[in-house]
């Protein structure tokens, strides 16, 4: 199964084009703002049979499928599923983190972990990855041949948040009343919209979206690079009550990558904040515009 954007599963209004961006800033235009129905939309994810169901008859798809490679796929690559299955939680918990394998051990058998070599969890993380049920974001450095591109840690991602919301064992009341938890669930569905966006440009790169993040602790969510050297740079918030934070984080990575005497990066043509809960798209400050996702289009 692929999952559908919410551009192709007809969620978007299409207003905003990502390929459009890199050549003029966005019409100011309203878009439907309903948080409800946002986690829904979450829960049922992008699943093309699931599509017309009820967010928990759809959750009931994303669980079947996940037993499925648990009890399934997973043994016939010689795995256990009781591994499979807790390591694919433990990036449910852990999504849009750099989870070490540390981390990934303690989750998947408790006091029991150190029997799980480092040898083994890339095992089976590199089984999710082949059957495109997970999906890794790369870090990003301005020069291309910079080894920092390969020596930072991927963040990990799920291909849909409904699977996420699945092997939590969440409903969309439980999402909620749990913002953070739909934090994070809502930053796995950007990504995989601003993966399908980006990879459908004309110029886009092998790898079409990255993540920033520097010893200062300066980090942003996601970096569109193309195959000609022009780049942007998106923050994910919830809701617009954090956008303003946002835009700053945004200003203070333009300016520590293009503004100082050795800086040699180029300006990005434009940089982002993709919210959740907001019906406005605008530019918040020249260069930087704000852009609900439910707007948003290859």
């Amino acid at each position: 199964m692929s999952p559908m954007s919410l551009s192709e599963s007809g969620e978007s209004s299409k207003t905003v084009s990502l390929a459009q961006l890199f050549k003029e800033p966005p019409v100011t235009s309203i878009v439907e703002n309903d948080t409800e129905q946002l986690i829904k939309t979450a829960c049922r994810g992008g699943w093309p049979e699931a599509i017309d169901l009820a967010p928990m008859d759809a959750q009931v798809v994303a669980r079947d499928y996940l037993a499925a490679v648990y009890h399934e796929s997973a043994p016939y690559y010689g795995l256990d599923p009781f591994t499979t299955e807790r390591i694919f939680v433990s990036l449910a918990r852990n999504l849009g983190q750099a989870a070490t394998y540390v981390a990934i051990r303690k989750d998947t058998l408790g006091s029991t972990g150190a029997d799980l070599t480092d040898r083994q969890i890339g095992d089976y993380l590199s089984f999710l990855r082949r059957i495109y049920l997970t999906m890794e974001i790369p870090g990003w450095e301005p020069p291309s041949r910079s080894k920092k591109r390969l020596q930072i840690k991927p963040k990990r991602y799920l291909v849909d948040p409904s699977l996420a919301i699945a092997a939590l064992g969440m409903s969309p009341q439980a999402l909620m009343e749990d913002w953070q938890t739909f934090g994070l669930v809502f930053e796995n569905l950007c990504l995989r919209d601003l993966v399908v966006y980006a990879r459908a440009h004309e110029l886009a790169r092998p790898i079409p979206v990255r993540y920033y993040r520097d010893d200062s602790g300066l980090e942003v969510d996601a970096i569109v690079e193309l195959v000609d050297g022009r780049w942007a740079a998106f923050e994910v918030k919830t809701s617009e009550s954090k956008v303003d934070a946002a835009v700053e984080n945004l200003k203070r990575l333009r300016k520590k990558l293009c503004e100082s005497p050795r800086a040699r990066t180029k300006p990005p043509e434009f940089m982002a904040v993709i919210v959740g809960i907001g019906k406005y798209v605008r530019v918040a400050e020249e260069g930087i515009y704000v852009i609900p996702i439910r707007a948003l289009t290859a």
